[in-house]
C-alpha cells in the first residue's frame, strides 16, 4: 500500500453527529469521513470486492479531544510530582512505577486515536471515560506507595486496577467498532479482531488483579496494614498490551502508523514533559522567595543551570523532528522508545530541582552553623551572665534567621516545641556550669541541648524547602527527644547526604541515557539523504557525552570525592556544558575553505 492510499484533513466536517462514524475515508470525498446518518443509509463499501484494501481518514494533526485528553494527562504528572517526593529508592520506584502506568494508559489511547478516530457519540462517550479513567488516577496519587504497604490503601489500588480494567474494555469497544465497519476487508479483520482480544485479555487479566488486591476499609472491617507485590502485575500487562498493539501493527502494515500524526502526538507529550520540569523548578524559586533565601551566585547559578538543561533538552529533541515519513517499523519502534525517554526526562527534570534545593541547603546550613558556633564560642568564654542570657540570645539569632521564615503549610509547631524545650534545658544547664565549672552532669546537659537545638533548626530548615528524609526517619529529632535520648546530629544530617546521594546518582543516570535515548530516536527518524558521515559522527557525538554523563554516577565508589563534589556547585553545569556540545556537534559545520578545497 501506497502513501497516497491515506488521505487527511485539517478540520473535522461539518455534519449533524451521528452516534457511530465510520473510520474510513468517504468514496465520494476521500478527504473526508464517512458518517452513516442511519440504518436505512446504504453502505458505501458494501459493493466492494472483500479483498480491498480500506482507505482510513487520518488527521493531518492533533485533534481537539486528543488535546483535551493531554490536559489530564498533565494535570496527574503535576498533581502527583507535587504530592510525592523522591527520597530513597521505594519512592523512586514508586514513582517511575505511577508515571509508566499514566504513561501506557495514554499510549493505548494514542495509538487508537492516530490510526481509527472519528467524531461520533459512541466516540465522545468513550472518550468521557477515559477522561473519567485519568481522573481514577489521581484518587490514587496521594495513597500511592505499592510494595511498601499501608492503612487502608488497599482499596485506593483496587480503584486503579479496576479502572484501569475499565480503559482496556472501552479501547476494546472502540476497537470493535472499527472492526465492524471494515468487517468487508479481509486484510484487516484478522489484525483488528488480534487487536481487539489483546485489549479484552488485558481488560480481564485487570480485573484478576483487582480480586486479587486486599478490599477497602469498609469491606474489611477497619484499615488494616498489607503489603503484596501482586502490583508488578499492572506493569507486565500494560507493557505486554502495547507490545502486542504495536506488534500486530508492524506484521500487518495495514493497520500501521504510516501516514498519522503518531510523530506529533509523541512530540506533544515530550513538550508536556519538558514544560513539567519548568513547573517544578518555577515552584522550586517559589519556596526560595517563601523563605527569605539568598539568591548568591551558587544559588543563581544553579538557577539559570536548570532552566539553560531544560532548553537544551528541547532543543537536543526537535531539531531532529520533522514530518517526513521514515519507515513502518521504525516509526513504531521509535514512538514506543519514547516510553523509556520520558521517564528519564521526568525524573532528570525532577532531580534537577532537587539539587537546587541541596545547593540552597548547603549555603543555609552553613550560615545557621556559624551563628550557632558564634553563640557557642561565646558560652565557652562565659560571656554570658547566666542561662537565661545565653538561650534568649540563641533564640533571637535562630529566631530571625529560620523560625520567622518557615512557610505557610508547613507544621513547625512540634518542632518548635521541641526547640523552645531544648532552649530550657540549655538555661537550667548554663546555670548549674556557671555555679559549678566542675560539674559535668550541666556540661553534658548543655552540650546535648545545644545539639538538639541545632539538629531541630537543621531538619525544620529542610523542611521549609520541602526536602524530607523517608517516613520511617522522619521526626527522628521528635522521637529522640521525647524518649530523652541523646539526638545525634551528624546522624540526621547523614540520613539528609544519603537521600541527596540517591537524587545524584538517578539525575546524572537519567541525564545521561535520556541524551542515549535521543541519539537513538534520531538515528531511527533519520532520513535516507542525511545518511551520510557528518550526522553519523553528531549521532555518536550525542552518544559518548551520553554515556559520560551516567559514568559520572562512579564518584561515588569514592565517598570523599563524591562528598567534595556534591559541596561544590558544579553538579548542575556540569550536565549544562555537555548538553550545549551536543547541540553546538548538531550545528556545526565545515569551514567554507574547506568546500572550496574540496570542489578544487
Amino acid at each position: 500500500m501506497t502513501h497516497s492510499d491515506y488521505h487527511h484533513h485539517d478540520a473535522p466536517s461539518k455534519k449533524s453527529l451521528t452516534f457511530f462514524a465510520s473510520p474510513l475515508a468517504s468514496p465520494s470525498h476521500p478527504d473526508k469521513p464517512h458518517h452513516p446518518n442511519s440504518a436505512n443509509t446504504p453502505d458505501p463499501e458494501a459493493n466492494l470486492p472483500p479483498t480491498t484494501t480500506p482507505t482510513f481518514h487520518h488527521h493531518t494533526e492533533a485533534t481537539t479531544q486528543e488535546l483535551f485528553f493531554d490536559l489530564f494527562f498533565v494535570a496527574n504528572l503535576t498533581t502527583f510530582t507535587s504530592l510525592k517526593e523522591i527520597n530513597d529508592a521505594a519512592s523512586l520506584r514508586a514513582y517511575t512505577g505511577f508515571f509508566a502506568l499514566l504513561w501506557l494508559t495514554w499510549y493505548s489511547n494514542a495509538l487508537y486515536d492516530v490510526r481509527f478516530s472519528s467524531d461520533s457519540l459512541f466516540e465522545r462517550m468513550a472518550k468521557a471515560l477515559h477522561f473519567g479513567v485519568m481522573v481514577g488516577f489521581a484518587v490514587v496519587g496521594p495513597a500511592w506507595e505499592p510494595g511498601r504497604g499501608g492503612e487502608g490503601s488497599g482499596g485506593k489500588y483496587r480503584v486503579l486496577s479496576f479502572i484501569l480494567m475499565v480503559s482496556r474494555g472501552v479501547l476494546a469497544a472502540q476497537y470493535g467498532v472499527t472492526l465492524y465497519f471494515v468487517r468487508r476487508y479481509r486484510g484487516v479483520v484478522v489484525p483488528l479482531g488480534l487487536v481487539v482480544a489483546s485489549e479484552l485479555v488485558a481488560a480481564v487479566l485487570y480485573g484478576v488483579v483487582t480480586a486479587a488486591l486486599p478490599p477497602g476499609c469498609e469491606a474489611a472491617g477497619g484499615c488494616g496494614v498489607f503489603s503484596t507485590r501482586i502490583h508488578v502485575a499492572w506493569y507486565v500487562i500494560g507493557i505486554a498490551e502495547v507490545v502486542v498493539t504495536v506488534g500486530i501493527s508492524c506484521y500487518w502494515r495495514v493497520i500501521s502508523f504510516k501516514g498519522t500524526h503518531i510523530q506529533q502526538r509523541m512530540s506533544l507529550l515530550t513538550l508536556i514533559i519538558l514544560g513539567e520540569g519548568i513547573i517544578v523548578i518555577c515552584k522550586a524559586v517559589s519556596k526560595l522567595v517563601k523563605i527569605g533565601g539568598e539568591f548568591d551566585s551558587r544559588v543563581t547559578g544553579q538557577i539559570v543551570a536548570a532552566v539553560v538543561i531544560i532548553y537544551l533538552l528541547y532543543m537536543l529533541y526537535f531539531d531532529r523532528m520533522h514530518d517526513d515519513h521514515f519507515g513502518t517499523i521504525k516509526q513504531q519502534i521509535w514512538a514506543s522508545l519514547h516510553f523509556f525517554l520520558h521517564i528519564m526526562l521526568v525524573l532528570v527534570l525532577q532531580g534537577v530541582s532537587y539539587l537546587i534545593m541541596w545547593v540552597v541547603a548547603l549555603v543555609r546550613m552553613d550560615r545557621l552553623d556559624a551563628r550557632f558556633r558564634t553563640i557557642e564560642a561565646a558560652s565557652v568564654s562565659f560571656s554570658y551572665a547566666n542561662g537565661t542570657v545565653f538561650a534568649d540570645t540563641l533564640r533571637k539569632n535562630i529566631d530571625a534567621y529560620l523560625w520567622n521564615t518557615v512557610p505557610k503549610g508547613v507544621d513547625a509547631s512540634k518542632a518548635l516545641g521541641v526547640w523552645n524545650a531544648s532552649l530550657v534545658s540549655l538555661a537550667q544547664g548554663y546555670d548549674g556550669v556557671v555555679g559549678d565549672r566542675g560539674n559535668m552532669s550541666a556540661v553534658g546537659l548543655v552540650r546535648q541541648s545545644l545539639n538538639t537545638a541545632e539538629s531541630v533548626a537543621i531538619q525544620t530548615m529542610f523542611d521549609s524547602l520541602g526536602v524530607s528524609v523517608p517516613k520511617d526517619e522522619a521526626g527522628y529529632a521528635m522521637a529522640k527527644l521525647d524518649k530523652a535520648a541523646a539526638f545525634d546530629k551528624m546522624d540526621l544530617l547523614g540520613k539528609y547526604e544519603k537521600r541527596f546521594e540517591l537524587v545524584f546518582d538517578y539525575v546524572f543516570l537519567s541525564a545521561g541515557l535520556a541524551l542515549t535515548l535521543m541519539a537513538c530516536i534520531a538515528f531511527l527518524s533519520l532520513q535516507q539523504e542525511k545518511r551520510h558521515l557528518r550526522e553519523y559522527l553528531r549521532l555518536l557525538v550525542m552518544l559518548v557525552t551520553g554515556f559520560t554523563i551516567c559514568l559520572i554516577c562512579l564518584v561515588g565508589t569514592n565517598k570523599k570525592e563524591q562528598k567534595m563534589y556534591m559541596e561544590s556547585a558544579w553538579m548542575l553545569p556540569t550536565i549544562c556544558i555537555l548538553f550545549f556540545l551536543c547541540v553546538v556537534a548538531r550545528h556545526i559545520r565545515r569551514p567554507k575553505w574547506m568546500k572550496r578545497n574540496k570542489a578544487e
